[in-house]
């Protein structure tokens, strides 16, 4: 077999084989290794910011269910990924974004929170169509429904108020 040009399929031994030069490949590795290390500092809690804080409605801690906050995008770039935290029985809570507690990016967030699920009691079966029982945090939302997440560490109290009927 004689010269194969750049990127020529060639069939040898009843395969199609693509055929490429040693300088071609050595390239392709270096630039593989360069976007490897690209996606790798992009990762990690760099640029994320600490929050935790409390939630309560009337005064009272909140014993479950999850806060999240949404960044809301500018004119000047995206936004970011949405970071989550579990209400614990004393109403904290910590965010966590790519991992749990590593943080939210800094920035205007738009904050939810969602009501606990509440198990059926132990060896009981719901009827077919039958609601799960309520947490007592149902239809309550965050009184203030939007914050400003800055660089370092956050501290976010949450006070949750009956939100509007539907």
């Amino acid at each position: 077999m004689g010269q194969v040009p750049l990127g020529q399929q060639v069939f040898e031994k009843g395969e199609l084989h693509m055929k490429r030069s040693g300088k071609y490949c050595s390239y392709l590795g270096g630039a593989a290794i360069l976007l490897l290390l690209g996606a790798v500092a992009g990762c990690g809690s760099g640029g994320k910011a600490r929050v935790t804080g409390k939630v309560t409605v009337n005064g009272k801690p909140v014993t479950g269910g999850l806060v999240s906050f949404a960044p809301i995008a500018t004119d000047k770039k995206e936004p970011g990924k949405p970071a989550a935290g579990e209400v614990q029985q004393d109403g904290s809570y910590t965010l966590g974004t790519e991992s749990k507690n590593d943080g939210a990016v800094p920035g205007k967030h738009s904050v939810r929170y969602t009501p606990p699920s509440i198990p059926y009691p132990e060896g009981r079966d719901p009827r077919p169509g039958e609601a799960p029982p309520k947490s007592g945090f149902e239809g309550l939302v965050p009184k203030n429904q939007e914050v400003e997440v800055k660089v370092g560490t956050n501290n976010v109290d949450i006070e949750l108020v009956p939100g509007p009927r539907s």
